[in-house]
């Protein structure tokens, strides 16, 4: 008889272990954050640009409630009338109402609604104002809106950039109250360009709400597309230099 064949293990072949040496993680970790320094003012750009568009959003819808309320007054947009606060009857409080109580049945909100805060404002405010400058100037409390020649070019309302009306750390102001007008207790004006003081809200500009109800940003004040006055192509401080029924030439 034949012993039984003895069966030969076969040799074993060496294993290797997968994985990243510690050189090829650190190229990796390397690569990765090269990705993300590019990718990171993208992303700030894109998340600025669509604040911006929400605050467009929201002047377009305070622009459509000045207009309503107009409607139902004559053709007038609500008045003005110096420093207010919310709840009302505080001690900085002044008579009359502010234009952001008036229009609380066209826009379904109180003066704190978030309509009237820009997201790219970094504490909760109201930013906006009401055009009242050469209303104020001729004695009038309120402006109509048949006053109005320079409609797609007239000031209706923008972004508020001027630091005297913010309290700290914002601005430079002592109280939390909020201007009815569109300049500060100084006789600055509330959307202030960084050569006027003040400051850009947004990475493309501030943006500004024309009586036509389109919006667009700026960086500095355009004399070409913007105005103060409602029948002349006229800036802020020509506005005010020129006193009441301004007969100042119209710029070509």
């Amino acid at each position: 008889m034949h012993s039984p064949t003895k069966s030969i293990p076969a040799p074993r072949l060496e294993q290797r272990r997968a994985g990243f040496s510690l050189i090829e993680l650190l190229v990796v970790i390397g690569i990765i954050a090269f990705l993300i320094a590019l990718l990171l003012p993208t992303l700030r750009t894109s998340r600025e640009s669509a604040k911006r568009i929400t605050c467009a959003s929201q002047l377009r819808q305070i622009g459509y409630a000045f207009h309503a309320y107009a409607n139902d007054n004559k053709g007038y947009l609500p008045a003005f009338s110096g420093w207010h606060t919310w709840p009302p009857g505080q001690p900085e409080d002044q008579d009359g109402p502010a234009w952001t109580i008036e229009l609380m049945p066209y826009i379904g909100g109180n003066p704190d609604a978030p309509v009237y805060n820009c997201p790219s404002f970094a504490g909760p405010c109201r930013n906006y104002f009401l055009s009242s400058l050469w209303a104020s100037i001729n004695g009038k409390q309120a402006l109509q809106l048949a006053t109005i020649a320079t409609s797609s070019r007239f000031v209706l309302s923008g972004d508020v950039t001027q630091p005297d009306v913010y309290p700290a750390p914002y601005g430079t102001s002592h109280t939390h109250t909020t201007v009815d007008a569109d300049f500060s207790d100084e006789g600055e004006p509330l959307l202030a360009f960084p050569e006027d003081g003040g400051f850009t809200m947004h990475f493309g500009g501030n943006n500004v709400l024309f009586d036509d109800l389109h919006v667009e940003a700026h960086k500095h004040f355009d004399n070409a597309s913007m105005t103060y006055h409602p029948q002349r192509m006229l800036s802020w401080s020509e506005v005010r230099a020129a006193g009441p029924d301004s007969q100042t030439p119209a710029k070509q």
